[in-house]
């Protein structure tokens, strides 16, 4: 696949349970798309959210500002996407103030469950249409990061639920524009994100479908993250092992002190314990991956575990590279 027709629709939804990486893949996603010349926009519903972290940057406000070359960061909070929605629908700035305090705005989605989905989704919709206040230049790609799988499915349906709700007026044509812009395929598609794990692979597979046959959006290649890398070729699990399978101490000794490490047999069992535990490890996830292969019709994008104290942009930028090299063998 070129990277071209991966990152044809603008809109990208990164979604995912929570603790699987999905805002690190949503920031590598931005990298890959601004390396070929695109002009980035990645969103955040999530106030706490750690994209700006990620990119070494203070947390963005609501209006895009940039965070690396091509890259432009947003968080999207309902309450100014209330205040905007009034400004642009019903020109009545002076008075939003006064209805989108965070009490007023708890009030009213008490009576309209999902409002604040719509708000958000809204906001996204005014961006790919180059209507958002304050919006200086169009965006080739944008990428939400989205709540966490167990809200995510309630937020992407929110604007089907109005829709079949109200039959005639303004809200119902703009709940059609949303649900339009959702269901294209050349305007969005969902790339779900998950560990090679029990729980997380369960959950995958069961959003999936349900964003198949229950929303009718479109999916891209699952990323399966925080792969644990081959630690031996056979090669070189055959020099360390004595001919018992046993690990030759004297060897792996002998070898830390060609490299300048001074190893004794307590450090040689430390690694040893560690190297089983990683191998372990591996075989776990080796299965899980084999079912998330079998059971999606989806490709499967492995990114790799990366052994940082935290995460920040050459990070980023380590994955990005795996996805731009992964993406053109699918």
């Amino acid at each position: 696949m070129l990277l071209e027709e991966f990152l044809d629709p603008k809109i990208l939804i990164v979604a995912g349970k929570g603790g699987v990486g999905r805002s690190t893949v949503a920031a590598a996603l931005a990298v890959v798309a601004a390396r070929q010349g695109r002009r980035v926009c990645v969103t955040e519903v999530d106030p706490k959210g750690t994209l700006a972290r990620l990119f070494g940057s203070t947390a963005p406000s609501y209006q895009p500002s940039e965070l690396s070359p091509g890259v432009w960061g947003l968080s999207i909070l309902p309450e100014q996407a209330l205040a905007e929605y009034l400004e642009v629908q019903y020109h009545i700035k002076r008075i939003s103030r006064v209805f989108t305090s965070t009490h007023f705005l708890d009030y009213i989605t008490t009576a309209a469950p999902g409002l604040k989905d719509i708000l958000v989704l809204g906001k996204i919709w005014y961006l790919e249409q180059n209507r958002a206040i304050g919006q200086r230049h169009g965006f080739d790609t944008i990428i939400v990061d989205a709540p966490a799988a167990g809200h995510m499915l309630s937020f992407l349906s929110a604007p089907m639920g109005l829709s079949d709700a109200v039959r005639l007026g303004p809200v119902r044509r703009q709940a059609d524009w949303l649900v339009d812009m959702l269901r294209d395929p050349k305007r969005s598609r969902v790339h779900l994100v998950t560990l090679a794990e029990e729980m997380p692979v369960a959950e995958t597979l069961e959003t999936s479908h349900a964003l198949e046959k229950r929303l009718k959006l479109q999916q891209g290649p699952v990323f399966a993250n925080g792969i644990y890398p081959a630690l031996f070729s056979k090669q070189q699990r055959d020099d360390l092992e004595d001919g018992s399978g046993e690990t030759a101490v004297g060897g792996l000794i002998e070898q830390g002190a060609g490299i300048g490490l001074k190893l004794d047999d307590e450090d040689v069992d430390a690694l040893v314990g560690y190297r089983d535990f990683l191998e372990a490890r591996r075989a776990i996830q080796a299965r899980y991956l084999r079912r998330l292969k079998k059971e999606t019709p989806q490709p499967v994008i492995t990114l790799p575990f990366l052994f940082s104290a935290g995460l920040a942009l050459p990070d980023v930028e380590t994955l990005a590279d795996v996805v731009e090299a992964k993406v053109a063998t699918l």
